[in-house]
């Protein structure tokens, strides 16, 4: 608290709590239209709970680079989905995003349907994509929503309890792809980010989630080296740091998903688990 602050007389203090709140709305909007976009920011990409924000804090910790850990604006308020609808440009997209983007370290898991824009909009920029079991994917994707892995739909009650932009991850909005339920739609996902990589793989940097766990610091310092970055700080004290909220490894896939739903998602994914190395 500052010092300015501790000799306002208490009757006035809310007042003044008040008044700084405003000058920090203030300047956040002021910082948000003035913000130069990053030429060449380094993009992370994946799917939604796939270790992306550890990767991207461990890095931007390493090498001391900004970071960008989700656009938080999209969490409540999205509007990317009106850049797949066509309502929105991607630069308009990007120009309304500014302080988000001016960071050395961009990761949003959104941003990887949009990876042709990107490169596009950022031909200089390098590309990490991280990718995880499908299974653990998608249980850790469950987990984050309250909900279980083994219905045969989502109920409406459970669907309001969702945001608006965990909605459209679920229904895959825009991606013209199958899935008969919310399992089959979240394999099939998970199947088009894999395939994204496999078509782009000569441009992007591959990180296994499994691989990162098993070797945190090892995995972060060789990708810093493969990004032509100096490591400088030792995050082996922050390597344990839960980034966003865990999910709940200690359940085997058969408890959770029962055998119908683990069976699809194995069917629909299964060339990619091998080309992985997630079915030997």
């Amino acid at each position: 608290m500052s010092k300015i602050y501790s000799f306002v007389p208490n009757f006035i203090q809310p007042i003044y709590q008040k008044i700084r709140g405003f000058r920090y709305q203030v300047e956040e909007e002021f910082k948000k239209l003035t913000t130069p976009v990053h030429p060449h920011p380094i993009l992370i990409l994946g799917n939604q709970k796939s270790g992306t924000s550890a990767i991207a804090a461990l890095l931007a910790e390493n090498t001391k680079l900004s970071v960008t850990i989700d656009i938080t604006q999209e969490v409540d308020h999205p509007i990317y989905h009106h850049v797949i609808s066509g309502k929105l440009s991607f630069d308009e997209y990007i120009q309304r995003h500014k302080l988000y983007f001016s960071k050395a370290i961009i990761k949003e898991p959104n941003l990887t349907l949009f990876y042709n824009q990107l490169i596009d909009y950022f031909p200089n920029s390098q590309f990490i994509f991280i990718i995880r079991d499908p299974r653990d994917n998608i249980r850790s994707i469950l987990n984050r929503l309250n909900l279980p892995g083994d219905l045969n739909e989502i109920q409406p009650e459970q669907r309001q309890m969702m945001s608006q932009s965990w909605q459209l991850i679920i229904d895959n909005f825009g991606l013209n792809i199958p899935g008969s339920n919310y399992i089959e739609k979240m394999a099939y996902r998970w199947d088009y980010m894999a395939n994204l990589y496999s078509n782009n793989s000569e441009n992007m940097i591959l990180i296994r989630y499994e691989d990162f766990i098993q070797d945190k610091v090892g995995q972060i310092e060789r990708l810093a080296q493969k990004l032509g970055l100096k490591p400088i700080n030792d995050i082996s004290d922050k390597v344990n740091i839960q980034f966003q909220g865990r999910g709940d490894r200690n359940v085997k896939w058969q408890d959770f998903f029962e055998k119908d739903n683990l069976n699809k998602i194995e069917s629909i994914c299964i060339e990619n688990m091998k080309k992985f190395n997630y079915l030997i």
